[in-house]
């Protein structure tokens, strides 16, 4: 009985596995699994979540400050012979201790625009990060949609090969055909052959990239569906440089500029006064009976004078550190606007080019049409025809490859851009 059900067992989980195995998955199911499950998206909305915590914790420099200690202790005179068994004296404290800053040579806003900054930094990483998922789940899908039929494609060619083949071969038995027209078709059968094999090997490695992306597990045979989407016209021309203010580089830029500004003025800080309030309530000998209750209250202005001069260059170092940002984000808005103009050319580029394609394949597929019917009439020799036998099967893997392109550039467009789609 524990053989069947365990036989049984290891039947179920092969058919689970089977059937996820050939798991077709959609574009939309892909993003939301991404989305889910992708490792570098969850680490940078971790660093998000953490950077939040960060900027709560800066506000809580304005409160005040309250401590609570306890001391308790013992003390005696002599050696250590006299303290294991000479006379010793009990000591305890209770103190509760209340600290406020009032002014502190505004290094506590700095923090706070610190923390500030680091999370606009972290939020823009984020909208970065999924910029760059969008972009590599694209590219990957559509790469494997890309390879299926690409495979698709190719064994129709071979196939076609395989009929070209036999009608030489009927030419060549015939007399009307040379041995050389059936060897050179016979070869270029065994290459098509073999571009089909090399092409299913693509098909493993687009696999694998893929569940990179979705964040899984490598699989045995996932599939896509779907269609390569290609728009039928182009968008008016965008205005790069005010697209250049909504891409994450300039919003990284940013706030890389207003951390190093904040560092400045916590350097500077140094330099001023600084102010607190405090207040203590106390006790001595609480655990013996004690003495009565003390308080204290008070102000407290404290002003460093010299500090070996490490305060000045720290300074200094944190202004050539925002000259240095400035200019960071100045280069960052040239070089994101001449990126963006770039991309958007090759987009646009792609999506002309794909035009001229699908009329040159159907001129091919034409021209392969009349070239059959002459040679099986006898009208037009073997290395004419095999010409656009040739061109016809170069014309329809470029047209594959161009849609293939047109995807890779809008994806390459979205990522300059800081778009995708990721939620």
């Amino acid at each position: 009985m524990n053989r069947i059900l365990f036989t049984l067992t290891l039947l179920c989980c092969f058919v689970s596995g089977a059937v996820r195995a050939q798991e077709v998955l959609t574009f939309q199911q892909c993003v939301t699994e991404a989305a889910a499950h992708n490792l570098d998206l969850r680490v940078a909305e971790q660093t998000v979540k953490a950077d939040e915590a960060n900027h709560m914790a800066s506000i809580g420099q304005f409160f005040p400050q309250i401590t609570f200690d306890a001391r308790i202790g013992q003390s005696g005179s002599g050696g250590l012979n006299d303290a294991l068994d000479g006379p010793t004296s009990q000591n305890s404290s209770l103190s509760l201790t209340a600290t406020q800053d009032i002014f502190s040579g505004f290094k506590d806003f700095a923090a706070v625009d610190q923390a500030n900054s680091q999370l606009d930094l972290a939020r823009a990483q984020l909208t970065q990060a999924k910029a760059q998922l969008s972009h590599d789940l694209i590219v990957d899908f559509y790469t494997l949609l890309y390879t299926q039929q690409e495979i698709t494609l190719l064994e129709d060619i071979v196939k076609r090969d395989q009929a070209n083949q036999d009608l030489v071969q009927m030419n060549f038995d015939g007399g009307t055909d040379n041995k050389g027209s059936l060897m050179q078709v016979q070869a270029a059968t065994q290459q098509d052959q073999y571009t089909v094999e090399q092409a299913k090997r693509a098909l493993r490695v687009a696999q694998r990239n893929l569940d990179q992306v979705l964040g899984r597990n490598p699989m045995e045979d996932n599939q896509v569906q779907g269609d390569f989407d290609i728009p039928s016209s182009a968008d008016s021309t965008p205005n790069f440089v005010e697209l250049t203010n909504l891409t994450p580089a300039h919003l990284e830029a940013v706030a890389q500029l207003q951390l190093s500004e904040s560092g400045y003025v916590s350097a500077r800080s140094v330099f001023l006064p600084t102010l607190s309030a405090n207040a203590q309530l106390s006790r001595s000998g609480w655990n013996t009976g004690g003495n009565d209750p003390s308080w204290s209250a008070g102000l407290e202005l404290s002003l460093p004078l010299f500090t070996g001069g490490k305060d000045f260059f720290n300074l200094q170092s944190a202004e050539e550190t925002k000259k240095g940002s400035q200019d960071t984000l100045e280069s960052t808005d040239l070089k994101t606007e001449s990126s963006l103009e770039s991309a958007y050319a090759s987009y646009m580029d792609s999506l002309d080019e794909m035009k001229v394609q699908e009329f040159q394949v159907q001129a091919a597929k034409t021209q392969e049409e009349i070239g059959k019917a002459e040679y099986l009439n006898g009208l037009l020799i073997f290395q004419n025809w095999n010409l656009l036998e040739t061109a016809l099967t170069n014309q329809q893997k470029t047209e594959l490859s161009d849609s293939l392109n047109i995807k890779t550039m809008e994806a390459n467009w979205e990522l300059t851009e800081g778009k995708g789609v990721m939620p």
